[in-house]
């Protein structure tokens, strides 16, 4: 009996050495400066070249980055592949749905019946089965708001025939998916209609949804395993001009700059820290990558807590998307 006493005593203090341990290493002082981080949302656009996005990556500490298409070219991202390995996050889906909505507006988008449906979803189950992409996105549904460029804007429906086939190839492979969406009613049932109908599929919210709603994605969080935001495009870096900058302020679309983290944004991700990435959004050239990079871990990483901000530079992003070194 006493050597079970002893045995006890010894297993309880080893317990709460660790605990102080950890107690302490959170207390300590911590610099996110260094952190490793996945870019989520890196446009491969045709002004930087695979030999300059792996400069740019090791000079900036960046892991992996992509998770997105490409829509101002190039069409053919194998090239980034190559050089780069796993540490490029290939996905699919992005330039061929726009070439639709182009092509044939939003019911194009929609329809899974025609041609273009049939060879996306090829085109999805050849890159999976190839092990070429990890994912399909960024899907553009709704971005009324989101995009100055009337003739680009568009409404989809989120949980139409067409965007459910392309959530069956992504269940199929186990792949994730990335929704570009705002948060109207609507959008925000049919996008939770899709979480509930393919809990296994990761679906990322890009953005956010742009929303200053925290209450929502709280919601959303609570209700749906399976749904995750990243934060690319919430930092006043990304918005250089004064229209832009404006427009942003009026939906209260920055949420971190060089050193601040709006306090409910803070909260929230403390609460779901296992549900938050981060990314650059390089849509246009002009983006300060850079910058974006620097905020990302001055103004969102350093915010957070020491657990927190690892989980949200790359820990959540390696494991939900299954990236490989």
């Amino acid at each position: 009996m006493k050597i079970i006493k002893k045995i006890q005593c010894a297993i309880s203090a080893t317990i709460l050495l660790f605990a102080v341990e950890a107690v302490a290493q959170e207390a300590k002082p911590f610099d996110a400066s260094s952190l490793m981080i996945v870019d989520v949302h890196r446009h491969v656009q045709r002004w930087i070249s695979p030999s300059e996005l792996d400069a740019e990556m090791k000079a900036l500490n960046i892991g992996w980055a992509g998770g997105v298409g490409a829509p101002y070219g190039p069409w053919d991202t194998q090239p980034y592949s190559r050089l780069l390995g796993n540490k490029y996050i290939a996905t699919t889906g992005q330039v061929t749905l726009t070439d639709i909505y182009r092509r044939k507006g939003v019911k194009g988008i929609e329809d899974a019946t025609t041609p273009d449906y049939v060879q996306l979803i090829e085109e999805a189950d050849r890159l999976f089965a190839a092990k070429q992409i990890k994912g399909i996105g960024e899907l553009i549904l709704n971005n009324q708001n989101s995009n100055p460029n009337t003739s680009f804007q568009r409404k989809a429906k989120i949980d139409s025939d067409g965007i459910l086939q392309l959530l069956e190839v992504a269940k199929r492979w186990e792949g994730f998916v990335n929704i570009h969406a705002e948060d109207d009613p609507n959008s925000v049932q049919e996008l939770q209609n899709i979480a509930a109908a393919y809990p296994s599929v990761p679906i990322i919210l890009a953005h956010c949804m742009f929303t200053s709603n925290t209450g929502l994605i709280d919601e959303l969080l609570l209700k749906h395993s399976n749904i995750y935001c990243e934060m690319s495009a919430r930092n006043d870096a990304i918005f250089m001009n004064q229209y832009a900058k404006q427009h942003a302020d009026k939906f209260d679309w920055i949420v971190f700059d060089d050193k601040n983290l709006q306090t409910k944004w803070k909260n929230l991700i403390e609460k779901h820290p296992t549900r938050f990435m981060v990314g650059t959004d390089t849509f246009n050239s002009w983006v300060d990558v850079k910058k974006t990079v620097r905020q990302i871990r001055g103004g969102l990483l350093q915010n957070l807590s020491r657990i927190t901000a690892k989980l949200v530079a790359s820990e959540n992003a390696i494991r939900v998307m299954k990236l490989e070194p």
